[in-house]
This record gives C-alpha cells, sequence and structure tokens, in this order.
C-alpha cells in the first residue's frame, strides 16, 4: 500500500437496503456475504493540522496511512491530548461511500491503544463497543454496527481515536468488515493503518504504505 492514494471519484453516499441475513445494495455492488466490489479504506485524519505529520487532504480518497506521534499526557482525560483519529469507509465501485448497518472493526496490535469508540449515530439505533479482545487491560477493538450519521462533517464514515501514553514502538490498526459483532473483523475487505509512537513524535520512519 501507499501512503498517498487518490481517487477521482466525488464523495457521495448510496443507499444500504438491509435484508433478512444479508446485506445488499440496490445497485448489485454487494451481494449477500458472497463477492463483494467494494474497497475499505482506512486513513490518519490530519485532525484540522493539528497533527503536523498528516497530510492535510488525507481522507478516504487521498489516504495517509503512516504517521509519527508524541505520547498523550497520562493526566488528560478521555481520548488523550495527542490522540490519533483513525477514519475509514467503504466505497462502491463508483467511489460513492456506502455502509450503513455494515458491521466494521478496528482491531489494534503493537503498542498504544484505542482510546474512543463513538457511537455512530448518537441516540439513535446503531451501536459501538469497545473492547479488550487479548485480555492485557487496554482496548484492542472498536466495532461500529454502521456508519456515522449525525447530520455532521465526518457522516458516512468510521472513526476510532488510538492514544499511548508511554509505550514506544508501532501500532497497527487493522480495520474492515465484522458481520458478527465480534470485535473481530473478517479478513476481507478491509484495510490498514500504522503509528509509530515516541517521546518526541519524531522516532520511527519515513516508510511509506
Amino acid at each position: 500500500m501507499r501512503k498517498y492514494w487518490t481517487v477521482a471519484a466525488a464523495a457521495s453516499t448510496a443507499a444500504l437496503v438491509l435484508t433478512p441475513g444479508a446485506f445488499a445494495w440496490g445497485d448489485g455492488s454487494y451481494d449477500g456475504y458472497g463477492a463483494s466490489t467494494l474497497d475499505a479504506v482506512s486513513y490518519i485524519n490530519g485532525d484540522a493540522g493539528a497533527n503536523a505529520d498528516v497530510d492535510p487532504l488525507s481522507s478516504c480518497f487521498r489516504p495517509d496511512q503512516y504517521d509519527m506521534q508524541a505520547f498523550s499526557d497520562p493526566a488528560i482525560a478521555g481520548p488523550g491530548n495527542k490522540n490519533v483519529h483513525n477514519d475509514a469507509c467503504f466505497l462502491d465501485g463508483r467511489g460513492n461511500k456506502v455502509g450503513k448497518n455494515i458491521g466494521a472493526s478496528f482491531q489494534a496490535r503493537g503498542t498504544g491503544f484505542i482510546s474512543a469508540c463513538p457511537d455512530p449515530d448518537g441516540a439513535g439505533p446503531a451501536t459501538s463497543m469497545l473492547r479488550d479482545l487479548n485480555g492485557d487491560g487496554r482496548k484492542d477493538s472498536c466495532f461500529q454496527s454502521s456508519y456515522q450519521e449525525k447530520g455532521i462533517a465526518g457522516d458516512f464514515e468510521y472513526h476510532a481515536r488510538l492514544n499511548n501514553t508511554g509505550m514506544a514502538g508501532s501500532q497497527d490498526v487493522k480495520w474492515g468488515m465484522d458481520r458478527d459483532g465480534d470485535g473481530r473483523i473478517d479478513d476481507r475487505d478491509d484495510d490498514s493503518i500504522r503509528i509509530d509512537w515516541s517521546a518526541t513524535g519524531t522516532s520511527g520512519s519515513s516508510y511509506r504504505w
């Protein structure tokens, strides 16, 4: 994979129809649990310029998938003052953002942890769940039953926040379909990012995915 990737397509949405036991789009881009033409794209959001190591144009259509980041202050509550925004989307064959009610998970390994797994629609029917799958005391899985749909920036995408308060090294985060909602991706239609964490945010490599 490349760190920068460009798709000449407009960001728009397509409707998803939920049918018993299967997901299907009216345009036929996904047929039940069989063959799929979806493209899963995971990227690091530059947080409106706050993350200087990330391409400010990073998006589903130009994903920056590598970051060098400094540790968060352990005293800062919530997602942390140096948290990294990991956003993701499913694109159909025409480059439209799709995926309403498709379960998907972020799975992290290595250093750091997942610090936020927001509810995709607030008080709506969609759900999210932050888990510690391997029992080491760090949250490493974020399941969301649908994309964000709140009438604000970031709609039609999935979102998680990654953090580290002092464990140097690399954090790899894979994102993709999780149809049964167990917090583990289904190893199809997935994508990943990598973060090198350090005290200064300058240790790592210029590796380009």
